[in-house]
Protein backbone atom coordinates (compact mmCIF):
# COMPACT_ATOMS: atom_id res chain seq x y z
CA UNK A 1 0.00 0.00 0.00
CA UNK A 2 1.21 3.40 -1.01
CA UNK A 3 1.99 5.95 1.21
CA UNK A 4 0.62 9.25 1.75
CA UNK A 5 2.89 12.39 1.45
CA UNK A 6 2.03 15.65 3.48
CA UNK A 7 1.68 18.96 1.36
CA UNK A 8 4.74 21.05 1.90
CA UNK A 9 4.90 24.53 4.02
CA UNK A 10 5.39 27.31 1.54
CA UNK A 11 8.93 29.11 1.56
CA UNK A 12 9.03 32.21 3.31
CA UNK A 13 10.99 35.00 1.89
CA UNK A 14 13.49 37.27 3.60
CA UNK A 15 12.11 41.12 4.51
CA UNK A 16 12.73 43.04 0.70
CA UNK A 17 15.13 45.87 -0.08
CA UNK A 18 13.40 49.61 0.01
CA UNK A 19 15.04 49.60 -3.68
CA UNK A 20 12.66 46.29 -4.30
CA UNK A 21 9.58 49.18 -3.87
CA UNK A 22 8.80 50.63 -7.53
CA UNK A 23 6.91 53.56 -6.52
CA UNK A 24 10.21 54.54 -4.37
CA UNK A 25 11.86 53.54 -7.38
CA UNK A 26 10.16 56.17 -9.38
CA UNK A 27 10.33 58.93 -7.22
CA UNK A 28 14.25 58.61 -7.11
CA UNK A 29 14.81 57.92 -10.79
CA UNK A 30 12.53 61.59 -10.90
CA UNK A 31 15.04 63.65 -8.84
CA UNK A 32 17.88 61.87 -9.96
CA UNK A 33 16.94 63.17 -13.88
CA UNK A 34 15.95 66.75 -12.12
CA UNK A 35 19.35 66.87 -10.51
CA UNK A 36 21.05 65.79 -13.68
CA UNK A 37 19.61 68.51 -15.36
CA UNK A 38 20.57 71.02 -13.56
CA UNK A 39 24.11 69.89 -13.27
CA UNK A 40 23.70 69.99 -17.35
CA UNK A 41 22.17 73.24 -17.35
CA UNK A 42 24.88 74.83 -14.76
CA UNK A 43 28.01 72.97 -15.63
CA UNK A 44 27.64 71.92 -19.18
CA UNK A 45 25.02 73.50 -21.05
CA UNK A 46 24.05 76.66 -18.85
CA UNK A 47 22.32 78.93 -21.90
CA UNK A 48 18.53 79.85 -21.72
CA UNK A 49 15.86 82.27 -22.43
CA UNK A 50 13.96 84.69 -19.90
CA UNK A 51 11.53 87.54 -20.37
CA UNK A 52 11.58 90.67 -18.94
CA UNK A 53 8.23 93.03 -18.53
CA UNK A 54 7.40 96.50 -18.04
CA UNK A 55 10.18 98.16 -19.50
CA UNK A 56 10.10 101.78 -20.78
CA UNK A 57 11.42 103.36 -23.86
CA UNK A 58 14.53 105.91 -23.30
CA UNK A 59 13.99 108.63 -25.99
CA UNK A 60 16.91 110.58 -24.73
CA UNK A 61 19.80 107.61 -25.66
CA UNK A 62 21.88 108.77 -28.55
CA UNK A 63 19.62 111.75 -29.00
CA UNK A 64 22.77 113.92 -30.55
CA UNK A 65 21.82 111.91 -34.03
CA UNK A 66 18.87 114.01 -34.82
CA UNK A 67 19.62 117.23 -32.76
CA UNK A 68 22.65 117.70 -34.91
CA UNK A 69 20.45 117.55 -37.99
CA UNK A 70 18.97 121.09 -35.86
CA UNK A 71 15.77 118.34 -35.31
CA UNK A 72 13.80 117.93 -32.12
CA UNK A 73 11.19 115.31 -30.76
CA UNK A 74 7.82 117.04 -31.00
CA UNK A 75 5.76 113.89 -30.21
CA UNK A 76 7.02 110.57 -29.03
CA UNK A 77 4.80 107.09 -27.98
CA UNK A 78 4.62 106.71 -24.18
CA UNK A 79 5.07 102.89 -23.92
CA UNK A 80 6.37 101.59 -20.44
CA UNK A 81 5.47 97.89 -21.11
CA UNK A 82 7.87 96.91 -23.77
CA UNK A 83 8.53 93.23 -23.45
CA UNK A 84 12.74 92.26 -23.92
CA UNK A 85 13.99 88.55 -24.69
CA UNK A 86 17.24 87.79 -22.41
CA UNK A 87 19.16 84.79 -23.80
CA UNK A 88 22.44 83.13 -21.98
CA UNK A 89 23.37 82.03 -18.74
CA UNK A 90 20.43 80.53 -17.19
CA UNK A 91 21.73 81.92 -13.86
CA UNK A 92 22.56 85.25 -14.14
CA UNK A 93 19.67 85.78 -16.92
CA UNK A 94 17.03 84.75 -14.34
CA UNK A 95 17.86 87.67 -11.94
CA UNK A 96 17.62 90.25 -14.23
CA UNK A 97 14.70 93.08 -13.83
CA UNK A 98 13.38 95.92 -16.11
CA UNK A 99 15.44 98.47 -14.10
CA UNK A 100 18.66 96.70 -15.89
CA UNK A 101 17.64 97.44 -19.43
CA UNK A 102 17.65 100.25 -21.28
CA UNK A 103 15.25 99.83 -24.56
CA UNK A 104 15.76 102.79 -27.21
CA UNK A 105 15.03 103.78 -30.77
CA UNK A 106 17.43 103.81 -33.41
CA UNK A 107 17.61 107.28 -35.02
CA UNK A 108 20.09 106.07 -37.62
CA UNK A 109 17.52 106.48 -40.03
CA UNK A 110 16.10 110.02 -39.29
CA UNK A 111 16.29 112.26 -41.88
CA UNK A 112 14.40 115.06 -41.63
CA UNK A 113 10.64 116.36 -40.10
CA UNK A 114 8.06 114.15 -40.21
CA UNK A 115 7.14 111.05 -37.95
CA UNK A 116 8.93 108.25 -37.96
CA UNK A 117 8.63 104.62 -37.52
CA UNK A 118 11.77 103.79 -35.25
CA UNK A 119 12.97 99.80 -34.61
CA UNK A 120 13.45 99.06 -30.81
CA UNK A 121 16.86 97.76 -29.20
CA UNK A 122 17.77 96.28 -25.87
CA UNK A 123 21.04 97.24 -23.76
CA UNK A 124 21.99 95.91 -20.29
CA UNK A 125 22.86 99.11 -17.67
CA UNK A 126 23.78 97.16 -14.84
CA UNK A 127 27.21 96.54 -14.98
CA UNK A 128 26.92 93.21 -13.35
CA UNK A 129 25.11 91.48 -16.06
CA UNK A 130 28.11 93.00 -18.64
CA UNK A 131 30.37 91.63 -20.77
CA UNK A 132 28.74 87.88 -20.13
CA UNK A 133 27.46 86.92 -22.89
CA UNK A 134 23.43 88.11 -22.16
CA UNK A 135 21.43 88.50 -25.80
CA UNK A 136 18.66 91.05 -25.64
CA UNK A 137 16.29 90.99 -28.13
CA UNK A 138 12.80 93.03 -28.34
CA UNK A 139 10.10 91.42 -28.34
CA UNK A 140 6.87 93.35 -28.39
CA UNK A 141 6.28 96.49 -29.62
CA UNK A 142 9.20 96.04 -31.88
CA UNK A 143 8.80 99.70 -33.13
CA UNK A 144 7.60 103.40 -31.88
CA UNK A 145 6.36 106.44 -33.98
CA UNK A 146 8.47 109.27 -33.25
CA UNK A 147 7.85 112.84 -34.54
CA UNK A 148 10.51 115.42 -35.62
CA UNK A 149 10.41 118.46 -36.59
CA UNK A 150 13.03 121.57 -36.29
CA UNK A 151 12.03 123.50 -33.02
CA UNK A 152 12.49 126.89 -31.75
CA UNK A 153 11.10 129.29 -28.87
CA UNK A 154 9.14 132.74 -29.63
CA UNK A 155 8.44 135.06 -26.28
CA UNK A 156 5.23 136.97 -26.71
CA UNK A 157 4.27 139.62 -24.36
CA UNK A 158 0.47 138.75 -22.26
CA UNK A 159 -2.34 140.40 -23.47
CA UNK A 160 -5.64 141.12 -21.54
CA UNK A 161 -9.10 140.25 -23.29
CA UNK A 162 -11.64 142.11 -20.92
CA UNK A 163 -14.39 141.85 -23.26
CA UNK A 164 -16.23 139.74 -20.63
CA UNK A 165 -16.03 142.75 -18.03
CA UNK A 166 -18.82 145.27 -17.37
CA UNK A 167 -17.70 148.30 -15.30
CA UNK A 168 -20.00 149.77 -13.23
CA UNK A 169 -21.76 153.10 -13.79
CA UNK A 170 -19.56 155.77 -12.63
CA UNK A 171 -16.25 153.71 -12.69
CA UNK A 172 -13.65 152.82 -14.61
CA UNK A 173 -10.76 149.88 -15.53
CA UNK A 174 -7.88 152.02 -14.93
CA UNK A 175 -5.64 149.38 -15.02
CA UNK A 176 -4.57 145.73 -15.76
CA UNK A 177 -1.57 143.94 -14.10
CA UNK A 178 -0.71 140.16 -15.54
CA UNK A 179 1.73 137.74 -14.02
CA UNK A 180 3.76 136.82 -15.86
CA UNK A 181 4.15 139.82 -18.42
CA UNK A 182 5.37 137.51 -21.11
CA UNK A 183 5.61 133.55 -21.82
CA UNK A 184 7.94 131.47 -23.91
CA UNK A 185 6.65 129.01 -26.45
CA UNK A 186 8.82 125.86 -27.61
CA UNK A 187 7.75 123.41 -30.57
CA UNK A 188 8.18 122.86 -34.02
CA UNK A 189 8.95 126.73 -36.22
CA UNK A 190 5.86 125.65 -38.61
CA UNK A 191 3.37 125.97 -35.32
CA UNK A 192 4.78 128.79 -33.88
CA UNK A 193 4.89 130.67 -36.99
CA UNK A 194 1.25 130.64 -37.03
CA UNK A 195 0.73 132.58 -33.49
CA UNK A 196 0.42 135.77 -32.86
CA UNK A 197 -0.43 136.55 -29.77
CA UNK A 198 -0.66 135.31 -25.85
CA UNK A 199 -4.69 136.47 -24.86
CA UNK A 200 -5.69 136.06 -21.23
CA UNK A 201 -9.19 136.05 -21.57
CA UNK A 202 -10.90 137.68 -17.79
CA UNK A 203 -14.62 137.39 -17.49
CA UNK A 204 -16.68 138.54 -14.34
CA UNK A 205 -20.42 138.17 -13.32
CA UNK A 206 -22.22 141.44 -12.77
CA UNK A 207 -21.09 144.41 -13.27
CA UNK A 208 -17.41 145.50 -11.09
CA UNK A 209 -17.26 148.54 -9.07
CA UNK A 210 -14.42 147.70 -7.22
CA UNK A 211 -10.57 146.53 -7.56
CA UNK A 212 -10.43 142.17 -8.41
CA UNK A 213 -7.86 139.52 -9.40
CA UNK A 214 -8.67 136.72 -11.29
CA UNK A 215 -6.59 133.41 -12.82
CA UNK A 216 -7.18 133.10 -16.43
CA UNK A 217 -6.44 130.41 -18.89
CA UNK A 218 -4.10 131.77 -21.70
CA UNK A 219 -4.95 131.67 -25.04
CA UNK A 220 -2.86 131.39 -28.53
CA UNK A 221 -4.01 133.24 -31.66
CA UNK A 222 -2.99 134.16 -34.95
CA UNK A 223 -2.34 137.66 -36.50
CA UNK A 224 -6.68 137.53 -37.63
CA UNK A 225 -7.43 136.82 -33.79
CA UNK A 226 -8.43 133.53 -34.07
CA UNK A 227 -7.41 130.87 -31.25
CA UNK A 228 -4.85 128.25 -32.25
CA UNK A 229 -4.64 125.01 -30.74
CA UNK A 230 -0.81 123.98 -32.27
CA UNK A 231 -0.23 120.34 -31.34
CA UNK A 232 3.06 120.10 -30.45
CA UNK A 233 4.02 123.60 -28.65
CA UNK A 234 4.08 124.01 -25.67
CA UNK A 235 4.13 127.25 -23.05
CA UNK A 236 6.07 127.84 -20.02
CA UNK A 237 3.22 128.95 -18.48
CA UNK A 238 -0.13 127.87 -19.39
CA UNK A 239 -1.89 130.57 -17.02
CA UNK A 240 -1.70 133.95 -15.88
CA UNK A 241 -3.20 135.98 -12.20
CA UNK A 242 -4.87 139.31 -13.38
CA UNK A 243 -5.34 142.12 -11.10
CA UNK A 244 -7.80 144.71 -12.73
CA UNK A 245 -7.57 148.08 -10.56
CA UNK A 246 -11.86 149.54 -10.62
CA UNK A 247 -11.65 153.44 -9.76
CA UNK A 248 -14.43 155.58 -9.30
CA UNK A 249 -15.06 158.34 -11.90
CA UNK A 250 -15.70 162.54 -10.28
CA UNK A 251 -15.91 165.70 -11.70
CA UNK A 252 -14.79 167.81 -9.33
CA UNK A 253 -13.78 171.77 -9.71
CA UNK A 254 -10.63 172.90 -9.33
CA UNK A 255 -9.62 175.64 -6.16
CA UNK A 256 -6.25 177.39 -5.60
CA UNK A 257 -4.95 177.82 -2.08
CA UNK A 258 -3.03 180.86 -1.16
CA UNK A 259 -0.05 180.96 1.04
CA UNK A 260 2.27 184.01 2.77
CA UNK A 261 -0.41 186.19 2.88
CA UNK A 262 -0.98 188.80 5.79
CA UNK A 263 -2.40 187.36 9.01
CA UNK A 264 -6.44 187.52 8.86
CA UNK A 265 -6.25 188.41 5.00
CA UNK A 266 -9.63 187.13 3.58
CA UNK A 267 -8.66 185.40 0.51
CA UNK A 268 -12.47 185.18 -0.87
CA UNK A 269 -12.02 188.81 -1.80
CA UNK A 270 -9.38 187.86 -4.85
CA UNK A 271 -11.26 187.19 -8.01
CA UNK A 272 -9.88 184.73 -10.61
CA UNK A 273 -10.56 182.27 -13.59
CA UNK A 274 -9.09 178.95 -13.66
CA UNK A 275 -8.72 177.78 -17.85
CA UNK A 276 -10.12 174.40 -16.09
CA UNK A 277 -12.45 174.84 -13.85
CA UNK A 278 -13.35 171.26 -13.33
CA UNK A 279 -11.52 168.17 -13.67
CA UNK A 280 -12.70 164.55 -14.23
CA UNK A 281 -10.31 161.90 -12.12
CA UNK A 282 -10.61 158.55 -10.82
CA UNK A 283 -9.26 156.94 -7.88
CA UNK A 284 -10.41 154.45 -5.11
CA UNK A 285 -13.81 154.63 -4.41
CA UNK A 286 -12.56 155.40 -0.99
CA UNK A 287 -10.59 158.27 -1.74
CA UNK A 288 -12.32 160.14 -4.92
CA UNK A 289 -15.78 159.77 -2.84
CA UNK A 290 -13.95 161.93 0.12
CA UNK A 291 -13.08 164.83 -2.34
CA UNK A 292 -15.07 167.77 -2.66
CA UNK A 293 -12.65 169.70 -4.84
CA UNK A 294 -8.67 169.80 -6.20
CA UNK A 295 -6.69 171.53 -5.11
CA UNK A 296 -3.79 173.42 -7.59
CA UNK A 297 -0.16 173.95 -6.50
CA UNK A 298 0.07 176.87 -3.77
CA UNK A 299 0.20 180.13 -5.10
CA UNK A 300 2.16 182.60 -3.13
CA UNK A 301 0.01 186.06 -2.85
CA UNK A 302 3.22 187.76 -1.10
CA UNK A 303 5.87 187.21 -4.09
CA UNK A 304 4.12 186.35 -7.13
CA UNK A 305 0.88 188.17 -7.64
CA UNK A 306 1.10 191.30 -10.60
CA UNK A 307 -1.82 193.15 -12.69
CA UNK A 308 -2.03 191.81 -16.08
CA UNK A 309 -0.35 188.32 -15.88
CA UNK A 310 -1.00 184.51 -16.34
CA UNK A 311 0.02 181.78 -14.07
CA UNK A 312 0.79 178.60 -15.00
CA UNK A 313 0.37 176.19 -11.69
CA UNK A 314 0.38 172.59 -11.58
CA UNK A 315 -2.57 170.64 -10.81
CA UNK A 316 -2.07 168.38 -7.32
CA UNK A 317 -4.22 165.20 -7.15
CA UNK A 318 -4.18 163.09 -3.71
CA UNK A 319 -1.93 160.12 -3.98
CA UNK A 320 -3.49 157.29 -6.05
CA UNK A 321 -6.03 159.87 -7.83
CA UNK A 322 -5.17 160.51 -12.09
CA UNK A 323 -7.07 162.62 -14.21
CA UNK A 324 -8.92 161.14 -17.11
CA UNK A 325 -8.38 164.67 -19.08
CA UNK A 326 -4.38 164.38 -19.90
CA UNK A 327 -4.39 168.23 -18.06
CA UNK A 328 -1.75 168.42 -15.68
CA UNK A 329 -1.51 172.29 -15.54
CA UNK A 330 -3.97 175.40 -15.11
CA UNK A 331 -3.91 178.88 -16.47
CA UNK A 332 -4.88 181.13 -13.46
CA UNK A 333 -5.81 184.71 -14.43
CA UNK A 334 -6.78 187.57 -11.51
CA UNK A 335 -9.50 190.26 -11.74
CA UNK A 336 -7.94 193.23 -10.85
CA UNK A 337 -10.89 195.54 -12.37
CA UNK A 338 -11.25 197.24 -8.94
CA UNK A 339 -8.08 196.78 -7.22
CA UNK A 340 -5.08 199.15 -7.30
CA UNK A 341 -1.76 199.55 -5.93
CA UNK A 342 0.37 202.16 -4.15
CA UNK A 343 3.75 201.99 -2.32
CA UNK A 344 4.46 203.52 1.05
CA UNK A 345 7.55 203.90 3.28
CA UNK A 346 6.49 201.97 6.60
CA UNK A 347 8.53 203.29 9.96
CA UNK A 348 5.98 201.31 12.22
CA UNK A 349 8.31 198.24 12.56
CA UNK A 350 7.71 195.97 15.64
CA UNK A 351 9.01 192.68 16.96
CA UNK A 352 7.01 189.76 18.32
CA UNK A 353 7.93 186.25 19.94
CA UNK A 354 11.39 187.55 21.31
CA UNK A 355 13.13 184.93 23.37
CA UNK A 356 13.22 185.56 26.66
CA UNK A 357 17.01 185.13 26.85
CA UNK A 358 17.34 187.58 24.02
CA UNK A 359 17.21 191.79 24.13
CA UNK A 360 16.23 192.49 20.32
CA UNK A 361 16.66 196.18 18.89
CA UNK A 362 15.40 197.11 15.94
CA UNK A 363 18.16 199.28 14.13
CA UNK A 364 16.15 200.04 10.56
CA UNK A 365 13.49 202.70 10.96
CA UNK A 366 12.17 202.99 7.87
CA UNK A 367 11.31 200.28 4.66
CA UNK A 368 11.03 202.21 1.58
CA UNK A 369 9.47 201.11 -2.03
CA UNK A 370 6.77 198.92 -0.13
CA UNK A 371 3.95 197.89 -2.47
CA UNK A 372 0.44 197.00 -1.18
CA UNK A 373 -2.52 195.32 -3.22
CA UNK A 374 -6.42 196.18 -2.47
CA UNK A 375 -9.32 197.42 -2.94
CA UNK A 376 -9.72 201.41 -5.14
CA UNK A 377 -11.84 202.60 -2.16
CA UNK A 378 -9.34 201.24 0.67
CA UNK A 379 -6.02 201.98 -0.87
CA UNK A 380 -7.24 205.75 -1.66
CA UNK A 381 -7.34 206.08 2.14
CA UNK A 382 -4.69 204.03 3.39
CA UNK A 383 -2.12 205.64 5.13
CA UNK A 384 1.77 204.84 6.05
CA UNK A 385 0.62 205.26 10.00
CA UNK A 386 -2.20 202.28 9.13
CA UNK A 387 1.05 199.67 8.13
CA UNK A 388 2.66 197.71 9.92
CA UNK A 389 6.28 195.73 9.25
CA UNK A 390 6.40 192.83 11.58
CA UNK A 391 9.37 190.80 13.19
CA UNK A 392 8.43 187.43 14.16
CA UNK A 393 10.78 185.55 16.30
CA UNK A 394 8.94 182.57 16.65
CA UNK A 395 10.76 180.86 14.20
CA UNK A 396 13.69 182.68 13.36
CA UNK A 397 17.25 181.38 14.88
CA UNK A 398 18.13 184.62 16.79
CA UNK A 399 21.60 184.86 18.01
CA UNK A 400 23.86 187.43 19.94
CA UNK A 401 24.67 189.91 17.28
CA UNK A 402 23.96 192.33 13.98
CA UNK A 403 21.66 190.12 11.88
CA UNK A 404 19.12 191.07 8.98
CA UNK A 405 15.90 189.37 9.23
CA UNK A 406 12.97 189.44 7.42
CA UNK A 407 10.02 191.86 8.08
CA UNK A 408 6.22 190.87 7.04
CA UNK A 409 4.28 193.66 6.23
CA UNK A 410 0.53 194.17 7.68
CA UNK A 411 -2.69 196.16 7.36
CA UNK A 412 -4.22 195.12 10.61
CA UNK A 413 -7.63 197.57 9.86
CA UNK A 414 -8.07 195.82 6.35
CA UNK A 415 -8.88 192.14 5.63
CA UNK A 416 -8.28 192.57 1.84
CA UNK A 417 -4.86 194.22 1.17
CA UNK A 418 -2.15 192.47 1.09
CA UNK A 419 1.85 194.15 0.34
CA UNK A 420 3.97 191.87 -2.64
CA UNK A 421 7.78 191.78 -2.39
CA UNK A 422 10.62 190.46 0.50
CA UNK A 423 11.34 192.87 3.41
CA UNK A 424 14.18 192.83 5.64
CA UNK A 425 15.41 195.38 8.27
CA UNK A 426 17.96 194.88 10.59
CA UNK A 427 18.31 194.03 14.28
CA UNK A 428 20.70 193.90 17.46
CA UNK A 429 20.52 191.01 19.49
CA UNK A 430 22.16 191.11 22.84
CA UNK A 431 21.43 188.05 25.57
CA UNK A 432 19.71 189.76 28.80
Amino acid sequence: MQKQTQPAEPVRKANGSIWDNRFFLGIVSVLAAVLVWMVVSTFLDPQGSFVIKDVSVNYGYQSTIYTSKGLDIVDQQAVDNVQVQADGNGTLIGKLSSSDIMVYPVYNGVQGAGKTTLRLEARITNTDYTNVGIKLTVLSPQTVDVVFDTVGEKTLPVTTDTSGITIADGFTLNRIATTPTEVTLTGPTSELDKISEVVAPVSHEGSLSDSVSATASLELRDENGDIVTPEYTTLDSNTADINLTVYQVRELPLSIVFINAPSGFDTSYLKYSLSIPTLNVAGPAKTVGALTELSVAAFDLGREFAFDRDYQKNIELPAGVVSLDGVSAVTIRFDTTDMTSRTFTVTNIRTVNVPSTIDLEVLTAQIHQVTLYGPKSEMEELSADSILAQVDCQNLAVSVGQQTVAASIQVPSSSHIFAVGNYTVQCQASSQ
